[in-house]
């Protein structure tokens, strides 16, 4: 829709009345002028019609033609006088003169006089000489010229020296007027009226411009003060009218508020500049903090987290978050993850990232959606810090809890967890299991002889030979010293009883052991030391059942069996019935 302005309005509304208004002065002075113009042609010939008349009557009498056409020579001075006619009582053209064009003939001269009959003036005259003297003169008119009939009315006609006779028509005038210097005022007229009617209105919208320019130019100001106010420019200040009340209480009202927004706007800018400071320094913290999209595009990263991945900000800003993706977790990992952002709002947890240089490293992640007032999600912003540290410590507790240092077989702690979970396996399976435990054979007199550097690689050796002999699903554990446990778990019954089985694996055991040992020794400030060693093993082998012996029973027969194996002579195997 087309919208116009305040001055638009006024001067559209104004204009309208006024045209109107000059329209209706126009008409009625111009009807009125008009009027008066052709009555004033019409009264002029009528009453130089009637003094012609008047005049003329001894002519006609008389019959004198020569003092008529002096009497018509000299109306013929007469402005918009064209001709003249005077006729007798029996309709004859006594005198003619000037420009008389109803006798069919071409127009005469002023000088010109003639006593030519005209038909048209006969029956003229031949109609009105029945009328009453006092009848109005009768005229007709072409709408270029005026013809004016006057009668030659006589109220004493002498017949003779002693009679008279009563007042006759006793000859006519007949004068043609013209309208053209008529018409040529009225054209004049016509012409001045418009140009006064355009002067009017021009001087109209001149005064009603001036007029609404002091009512509308407040209002515009307002209106450009309202829109810089609108854009936050709210130093602007309007100047109140002194004129308008009504527009000086509401320009007060817009600067009051103005003024009211321009310091509220300074302190929330204040309050908007801490909270910036604020979370400047919350986002350079020591965790690495990525900003994204609603599709996952890097908006933003900060130094913590370029230090972390290996990427730059430039690097970063513009890459999909997927450049961290490690391929280490599959797509339930992720679907979880979604589902936890999308109905909780936030997800945390570990994960296996990608560096730039292409090293996996675990990392603890959280993700939070900002969402606005409505609940649309608009970005999503990560916290991420770097846990190998952390893992290693967890996993160099975890060894130190649940692995032997020396060897990094599993202690006895993970020992008697992984026997409980045989066992109870077991049961449910029906698979029977197999516990060994073996001691080294002549250890001690090695450590005697070279001391604990040399027993302690032989320990080493010894893990390694076991590890060898077993299934990667079975395990093997040092129980201290130079104890050592074998559990297998779930043998097939289809291939041998487990009797067999057993015993084959504890003969390879044995066997692997009791190879010879050739041991380095780097000794500090010394050269490289071999010691060659023999070291056999006994071993006691108890088979996991479908009972309900405890863990410590079990292994208190497996050790009962060992040692019968070296009450028997050492490098044996016995089993526990």
């Amino acid at each position: 829709m087309k919208q116009y302005t305040i001055r638009q309005y006024v001067a559209g509304l104004t204009l309208i009345p006024l045209l109107i208004m000059a329209a209706g002065l126009e008409t009625y002075f111009l009807h009125d002028r008009s009027s008066d113009l052709d009555r004033d042609l019409m009264e002029r010939g009528q009453f130089i019609a009637h003094q012609l008349a008047t005049s003329s009557e001894y002519g006609v009498f008389a019959n004198n033609q020569a003092f008529l056409k002096d009497m018509a020579l000299g109306v013929l001075q007469q402005p918009d006088v064209r001709g003249v006619t005077i006729l007798n009582a029996a309709s004859e053209s006594l005198v003619e003169a000037g420009e008389f064009s109803n006798t069919g003939n071409a127009p005469m001269n002023a000088t010109q006089a003639t006593a030519r009959p005209s038909s048209k003036l006969k029956r003229v005259h031949a109609s009105t000489i029945t009328e009453s003297v006092n009848r109005l003169t009768p005229t007709h008119s072409d709408g270029e010229n005026l013809w004016i009939y006057q009668p030659i009315i006589s109220a004493q006609v002498p017949l003779d020296e002693s009679e008279t006779s009563p007042a006759q028509q006793a000859g006519a005038v007949i004068i043609k007027m013209s309208w053209a210097r008529t018409h040529q005022l009225q054209s004049q007229m016509f012409w001045l009226t418009i140009g006064a009617t355009a002067l009017f209105l021009i001087i109209s919208l001149y005064l009603i411009y001036l007029a609404g320019r002091r009512i509308t130019s407040p209002i515009c100001e307002l209106s450009d003060a309202v829109q810089l106010i609108g854009k936050g420019n709210l130093e602007t200040c309007v100047a109140v009218p002194t004129r308008i009340t009504e527009l000086s209480n509401l320009v007060r009202g817009i600067n009051a508020m103005a003024t009211q927004l321009q310091q509220e706007s300074a302190i929330l800018q204040q309050r908007v500049e801490e909270a910036t400071r604020i979370a400047a320094i919350a986002f350079e913290s020591h965790e690495g903090m990525m900003v994204t999209d609603v599709n996952g595009e890097i908006l933003r990263v900060n130094s913590a987290f370029s230090k972390i991945t290996g990427y730059s900000g430039e690097e970063a800003v513009g890459q999909m978050a997927r450049l961290l993706k490690s391929g280490r977790h599959d797509a339930n990992f992720y679907a979880a993850m979604w589902k936890s952002i999308h109905h909780l709002g936030s997800w945390q947890g570990e994960i296996w990232n990608l560096r730039k240089s292409g090293e996996l490293y675990p990392a603890w992640l959280t993700i939070t959606a900002v969402k606005r007032g409505d609940g649309v999600v608009t970005y999503y912003v990560a916290t991420l810090s770097d846990i190998t540290v952390r893992k290693a410590a967890e996993n160099e507790i975890k060894n130190m809890a649940f692995y032997d240092t020396l060897t990094q077989l599993p202690n006895r702690r993970m020992l008697m967890e992984r026997l409980s979970q045989a066992i109870t396996t077991s049961k449910r399976s029906g698979r029977y299991g197999v516990l060994m435990f073996l001691d080294l054979d002549n250890f001690k007199p090695l450590n005697d002889k070279y001391g604990h550097v040399v027993g302690d690689l032989l320990l080493i050796e010894v893990a390694r030979r076991l590890t060898s002999c077993v299934r990667e699903a079975d395990t093997i554990a040092r129980f201290g010293g130079d104890e050592f446990v074998v559990m297998l778990s779930e043998l097939d019954v289809e291939k041998a009883d487990p009797v067999t089985q057993a015993s084959i694996v504890a003969e390879k055991i044995r066997l692997a052991l009791a190879e010879p040992y050739t041991l380095e020794v780097q000794q500090e400030g010394q050269a490289t030391t071999t010691v060659n060693h023999h070291c056999t093993s006994s071993i006691g082998v108890v088979l996991l059942t479908n009972n309900e012996a405890g863990l410590e029973d079990i292994l208190m027969w497996a050790d009962t069996a060992m040692y019968q194996a070296k009450r028997d002579g050492r490098n044996l195997i016995r089993f526990y019935e």
